[in-house]
């Protein structure tokens, strides 16, 4: 059985707003707020794209229906001298879907409205994410036929781009492996981590194209996967975007080399297998 799931709306749970570090101090005259709508292709469901500002270091997710809203802090806290200005990147991130940035003005501490990308009412426009690859695992849990095979569970992964080429990030993975899955158990919600002891000190980076390329994970799975419930599958990979400040994945507490579930709150839309462990005879 297959599941076509966005992972951000099975963990709506996780898709709080990032704790703003300033408080909730009222608006008074400055402009602090930034808001917008943001489309996305392939997904019915817009929640779960991480909404990041850089130097500021401020995100929030997009609900439901792609809307957002960041709230800054007042320009006394910015900085010991009360002052921001200058240009600042608003990154709209996912994990299979274009990365797009936003120009925001700032001039001591505040929004510049009506300049950049952001209009007179402190609305940013146009803000549309294209799929750049598709995504799919499948995974059984068969009964060995003969005495001596092999027992357990064997997921592989499948992704081609959507155009074109594009790059990815299989942490741990190699040229036929994945280096991580999440495992969930699609009635409790309750997420089981698998990851490869890790051997690299450095990305394992994949080009996809439109050919597909299938990835296996053999995970050892004990008593925690138990019989006849549907469980499913997420593979652990990342888009490669090699100029993206390291701080936008900081934030979200996310390493590109350690599983987090947390990771599931980000919008990955895709086609995700799903299992049950069988009882042996």
């Amino acid at each position: 059985m297959k599941l076509c799931i966005k992972i951000a709306l099975f963990f709506s749970l996780l898709l709080v707003h990032c704790d703003n570090p300033f408080g909730k101090d009222e608006i008074k005259g400055d402009n602090r707020s930034i808001s917008g709508v943001v489309s996305v292709s392939g997904s019915r469901n817009a929640a779960g794209v991480y909404v990041w500002l850089d130097i500021l270091n401020i995100g929030n997710f997009t609900d439901e229906s792609g809307a957002f809203t960041l709230i800054l802090p007042p320009s006394s806290t910015l900085n010991s001298t009360g002052k921001v200005t200058g240009d600042f990147d608003l990154y709209f991130y996912t994990i299979n879907h274009k990365l797009v940035t936003k120009k925001i003005i700032f001039r001591d501490g505040s929004v510049v409205y009506g300049s950049g990308d952001v209009d007179a009412n402190g609305t940013v426009h146009n803000i549309s994410l294209f799929r750049t690859f598709y995504a799919e695992t499948r995974a059984t849990f068969p009964l060995p036929s003969n005495p001596g095979e092999q027992y357990g569970l064997s997921v592989t992964g499948h992704f081609k781009s959507s155009s074109g080429s594009c790059q990815i990030n299989i942490p741990n993975g190699s040229m036929i492996f994945l280096g991580a899955i999440f495992i969930i158990d699609v009635e409790s919600g309750q997420v089981y981590k698998h990851q490869l002891a890790s051997g690299r000190d450095e990305p394992f980076i994949v080009t996809l194209t439109q050919k597909e390329q299938i990835y296996a994970f053999h995970p050892s799975v004990g008593s925690e996967i138990t019989f006849n419930k549907d469980y499913i599958v997420i593979p652990y990979i990342f888009p490669h975007h090699p100029d993206v400040p390291s701080g936008l994945l900081a934030t979200l507490g996310i390493s590109e080399y350690e599983i987090n579930e947390k990771y599931l709150s980000l919008l990955f839309s895709g086609t995700f297998g799903t299992f049950r462990r069988p009882e042996e005879d």
